[in-house]
């Protein structure tokens, strides 16, 4: 018996580690695309507009390869070997939007990189929620490493901006790739036990679409953020490192959320995440469409821990409550989708609306937060089905 809990122990401690380790891997890659990939289209000599066509662009293939990637990796039953394929695709296909030199090329290469590149989110959650659930272990600290190395991208990579020509970022994010494909490599290899059958009501009802709603409004709400921070930064005279330093303190608070969430949010439903996130988020994006000066918008950058952080937590409680084995990549995969719909439609908008009223276009994803409170006041007080699966250690309180 003893060896048999230290077996265990092994394979917990080696799971959470991998895990850790790709999670690392894959957000050094975001860390470095979000905030720095707008700065090389703006050296390409693309229009605002333009930018924002060729990030919805990446947004909207989600639409049609997360329900197919995910949908033939549950098919499949092994996980990790299509989040594997993804890497090694993903990789490979980033090498064309590096090489490609017109609006149209670049936009051809960024959705054809999104085709294998937007799946590895929900593929990696669904995967990480099967072994956490299988090995009682904290999501939030396996999660948070995530977190650190997309910080460490972000201070990194304004760094190096400052040292090198805005032409060169697509490479240096190309290059981000490659202990991609190392870490995933080393994933555990979990098969997941065929003989699981639905249990409860199914995941996908009344109170599932609501709070997926929830979730893509207050997401796709960073979208101007996501798109021309940087570059409205840049516009205001703030240097690479400094643009790199405001992303950071926002990851930052959001590393902090996530490691001592489990201390003070066991018995939070998943909505009360949801609300407080989302009044995080809206009080960020009004108060930075106010353009504030440096000293006010640096510690502004905080709210991050709520507007992603918590919404992110809130959604991953409700899922892990409700996501039969069999259908986890799948029902991963249908909020993937909604979350990139909206953020996609956002990032459209938000290039528009920039492009003629600079940073007021915050207050318009102020208004994506008030919808998405107000949804997920609704699901709030709907009844609550009973879980198809046991809740996680991340969050017990499993109801709305």
């Amino acid at each position: 018996m003893v060896r048999d809990l230290s077996a265990k122990s092994d394979d917990s401690k080696r799971f959470a580690s991998r895990l850790a380790l790709f999670y690392a891997a894959l957000f050094i890659g975001f860390g470095l695309h979000q905030p720095f990939f707008p700065v090389w289209l703006k050296a390409k000599g693309l229009a605002d507009g333009q930018i924002g066509m060729v990030l919805a662009g990446g947004q909207l293939i989600r639409l049609i390869a997360t329900p197919v990637v995910t949908y033939l990796a549950d098919k499949a039953g092994i996980l990790s070997y299509a989040i594997v394929i993804c890497c090694f695709a993903t990789a490979v296909a980033f090498i064309g939007v590096g090489l490609a030199d017109s609006f149209v090329m670049i936009l051809v290469g960024v959705v054809i990189t999104g085709l294998v590149w937007s799946p590895l989110v929900p593929l990696v959650d669904a995967y990480g929620l099967a072994g956490v659930a299988k090995r009682t272990l904290d999501y939030g600290r396996i999660r948070v490493w995530g977190s650190v190395a997309f910080m460490a991208a972000n201070i990194a990579g304004g760094i190096i901006l400052t040292l090198i020509a805005p032409q060169w970022i697509v490479w240096m994010i190309w290059a981000s790739m490659i202990p991609l494909v190392v870490a995933s490599v080393m994933l555990v290899h979990d098969r997941r036990d065929r003989s699981v059958a639905p249990s409860g009501p199914g995941f996908f009802n009344q109170r599932f679409v609501l709070i997926m709603i929830a979730a893509a409004l207050l997401q796709a709400s960073h979208a101007v953020y996501y798109g021309f921070a940087s570059i409205h930064w840049k516009a205001l005279g703030y240097s690479g490192f400094t643009v790199g330093m405001l992303w950071a303190v926002a990851v930052l608070a959001e590393i902090a959320m996530f490691w001592l969430a489990t201390r003070f949010t066991r018995d939070w439903r998943p909505t009360t995440f949801l609300l407080i996130g989302g009044a995080g988020g809206l009080l960020r994006w009004v108060l930075m469409a106010l353009d504030p000066p440096l000293w006010i918008n640096a510690p502004l950058q905080i709210l991050h821990a709520a507007g992603f952080g918590l919404v992110h937590l809130g959604t991953m409680s409700y899922l892990a409550a409700r996501l039969p084995a069999h259908q986890r990549a799948s029902g991963q995969g249908t909020v993937s989708v909604a979350i990139g719909g909206a953020m996609a439609l956002a990032t459209l908008i938000a290039g528009y609306l920039y492009a003629r009223v600079g940073a007021s276009a915050y207050l318009a994803m102020g208004s994506l937060c008030a919808a998405g409170l107000l949804v997920t006041a609704v699901a709030r007080a709907m009844p609550v089905p009973r879980p198809a699966v046991p809740a996680q250690p991340q969050s017990e309180g499993v109801g709305g």
